[in-house]
């Protein structure tokens, strides 16, 4: 046989080496290796936010084109008047001036509505009386009935003893002398004549006392109206509701906060102090107390959209933070928040990385309470320029934990009241105790190809 060339078996051998080589190689570049490895770490989401208070900042507006006049110890940093009342703008003389005189109005409205019940009831009861006056001349004419047949009977007698006297005096003139004759005579005339009198005379007087008495039951009728109408004092009515509208307009004239003390409020609506007061049932500790943040408008400047005064509520602080989309379904309630930014001062400041569990020390810490349902552009701008600007984002609230305050030093609520508006950055940490295998049921869901935006 003949020997194999040392040359041909070294290429062999040199061949052999490099496949071995690739082998191993493409076994240690293994997608599937890499994937588990990278995600089986816990993931952090980060995120924008902004810091202010649980309430939220509250902006104290005026009607545009007025002038401040006064503010009522207003000062920047500084908590608000506890009363709640901040200032006064110019037209708030011109309406108290109105408002007087609405008041005055009213007043004399009411002297007019005692005037006005005196003169219906002095007219009821003369409507009564003119009633009775006429129901009683009814009852008079009835009974001139009686009378009437009475005249009647006495027309006959006076009739039959003329014509008795007027035969015996053509049979005896002796008997019956003209004299007495005449004399019977008149007497039958004036007989007859006080029955015909009141006979024509009955007729027309029981037709008028019948429209007597309907008159009168009308004049009561009329005068009990008037008396019920004089009761409900349309007028003053009228005028107060005058006097709520231009104590609606007067309070525009008023800087106020969203909660008022109501006898200060009254004191300058011109509100009567008899008027019973709404008692406020907050207890005192939850009652807000309203710091202000900014003072947008000096004493002598028109008013404009912009606000006047912001107010805000710095005992419990939150941060509003906008997660990406994407990240969204990484979060959950309760979840642990550490919110950093540059201009944090002292233990909130950032430190060293511990090299133990590879967290950096400082911030300020909260918890995730709401998580938005609304997918929105982002309202906070990224400082990056690198950082992509078509992502939509979802806010969610963190409320910053409260704690005791330290000896020397400040809670982290006090700090973060200290810095409203500020933009900071948000870490969303993870528990580490999840399981790596949701790790790696999330590493494949995210090698699916992700909806873009058209």
């Amino acid at each position: 046989m003949r020997p194999f060339p040392s040359q041909n078996l070294r290429s062999l051998l040199t061949l052999a080496i490099g496949l071995l080589a690739t082998s191993s190689g493409c076994e240690w570049m293994s997608p599937t290796e890499e994937v588990v490895s990278e995600e089986s770490q816990p993931r952090q989401v980060y995120a924008l936010g902004r810091i202010e208070p649980a309430g939220g900042v509250i902006d104290v507006r005026a009607t545009p084109g007025d002038r401040l006049t006064q503010l009522f110890n207003i000062i920047e940093g500084e908590l608000a008047p506890e009363d709640g009342v901040l200032g006064l703008l110019s037209s708030y003389d011109m309406g108290k001036a109105q408002l007087t005189a609405l008041l005055k109005k009213r007043d004399l409205a009411d002297q007019k509505h005692d005037h006005q019940l005196q003169v219906a009831g002095a007219q009821i009861a003369q409507a009564y009386a003119s009633k009775a006056q006429a129901e009683a001349k009814q009852r008079e004419l009835d009974l001139q009935l009686n009378k009437l047949e009475a005249l009647r009977v006495a027309r006959d007698l006076a009739e039959n003893e003329y014509l008795q006297l007027e035969r015996l005096r053509s049979t005896d003139p002796e008997l019956v002398t003209e004299h007495q004759l005449e004399k019977q005579r008149n007497q039958m005339d004036l007989a007859s004549a006080d029955y015909t009198i009141l006979r024509d005379s009955h007729a027309s007087a029981s037709a008028a006392a019948e429209l007597a008495v309907q008159a009168a039951e009308a004049n009561v009728a009329v005068a009990e109206v008037t008396q019920q109408q004089a009761t409900k004092n349309f007028e003053k009515q009228v005028v107060q509701q005058e006097i709520e509208v231009a104590r609606e307009a007067l309070k525009r004239s008023i800087l106020l906060a969203p909660q008022v003390a109501p006898d200060a409020l009254r004191k300058l609506l011109a509100e009567d102090d008899s008027q019973e007061a709404a008692v406020d049932q907050t207890p005192p500790e939850a009652q807000p107390h309203y710091t202000v943040l900014k003072s947008g408008l000096r004493i002598g400047e028109i008013v404009t959209q912009a606000p006047i005064l912001q107010l805000g509520d710095l005992r419990k602080m939150v941060c509003v933070a906008e997660v990406y989309e994407a990240d969204v379904k990484e979060l959950k309630l309760n979840q642990v928040v550490t919110i950093r930014s540059p201009a944090f001062a002292g233990r909130f400041s950032d430190g060293d990385i511990n090299p133990a569990n590879q967290k950096r020390s400082g911030g300020i810490k909260g918890h995730a309470v709401s998580i938005g349902r609304m997918i929105a552009p982002p309202g906070l701008s990224n400082r990056n320029p690198l950082a992509p600007a078509d992502r939509s984002v979802v806010e969610v609230r963190i409320e910053i934990d409260e704690e005791e305050a330290p000896a020397d030093g400040e809670t982290a609520i006090e700090h973060a009241s200290r810095h409203v508006g500020l933009q900071v950055t948000v870490e969303f940490e993870r528990e580490e105790g999840e399981s790596s295998s949701n790790h790696n049921a999330q590493a494949g869901e995210s090698k699916k190809p992700q909806a873009t935006d058209p």
